[in-house]
Parts: structure tokens; C-alpha cells; sequence
């Protein structure tokens, strides 16, 4: 019996304007951020100064709404960004205690705001984001 070959099917519009938009973040961040937010705190010796990554406070998994704010966007160096993966309660809260608690309520309230992330979402964010890199 022949096996009808499966028909693989490609990136959707949506996740491609997605991905071109998650592109953009980074160069933008280091632009406006080029010095890691952890440098000099105590705790962190080893730190390489220049920003390299935009490390997302809240996860893009947990909040569509804040995967493109720029207050949920943290600069840091590789060597941190590292870090903080490997021991995360604990850089988050230095996160907190360097952006302040304001900035953390702010985001929290934001975390839960439901959006439609659909081809027109992420081609004005693509707009926005290309204007900003400009």
C-alpha cells in the first residue's frame, strides 16, 4: 500500500510578520540601552558592560501584550542575560529593585490586557518598530 506523502505546510503570514518584528527588537534596545542594566550591581562581577540581548521581564509566553513594550524590554550583556536564567527569582527582583516598583505594578496591570494578534496587529507593530529603528 503507497503512503500518501503529508503536505508540510509553511509559515503562516502571521508568524513571519512575527518573526520580523522579534528581529527589530534587539538592535532598537541596544540603540536606546547600550549598557547592561545589571552592570555594577554587587553580586556580579563578571558582567560585559555592553548591552546584547532584550530580555523580556515577563515572558512572551505568559503576555501578547507586553512582547513589544519596551518597559518590559531589559537590556542586558550575555554573560547577565545568562545569569538570570540560571537564577531567576533572584535577578528579577534586582530587576525590580533597579526599575522600581512602579514600573513592576505598571507592568503586572498590562500582563492582563487581552489583544488580538493577528496579520494587521504585527503589521502596525512592524510599522512602529521600523519608524523607531529609523
Amino acid at each position: 500500500m503507497r503512503r500518501t506523502p503529508i503536505a508540510r505546510k509553511g509559515k503562516s503570514v502571521t508568524s513571519k510578520l512575527q518573526a520580523k518584528c522579534d528581529k527589530l527588537l534587539t538592535p532598537i534596545v541596544k540603540a536606546e540601552n547600550p549598557v547592561c542594566l545589571l552592570n555594577g550591581a554587587k553580586e556580579n562581577d563578571n558582567c560585559t558592560y555592553y548591552t546584547q540581548v532584550a530580555h523580556h521581564h515577563v515572558h512572551k509566553s505568559k503576555a501578547s501584550a507586553l512582547r513589544y513594550n519596551f518597559d518590559n524590554l531589559i537590556p542586558l550583556c550575555n554573560h547577565c542575560h545568562l545569569m538570570l536564567h540560571h537564577n531567576e527569582s533572584f535577578w528579577a527582583s534586582k530587576i525590580v529593585e533597579i526599575k522600581g516598583i512602579k514600573w513592576f505594578q505598571k507592568l503586572e496591570k498590562e500582563k492582563f490586557k487581552l489583544i488580538k494578534t493577528d496579520k494587521q496587529y504585527y503589521e502596525n507593530i512592524l510599522k512602529e518598530l521600523e519608524h523607531k529603528k529609523a
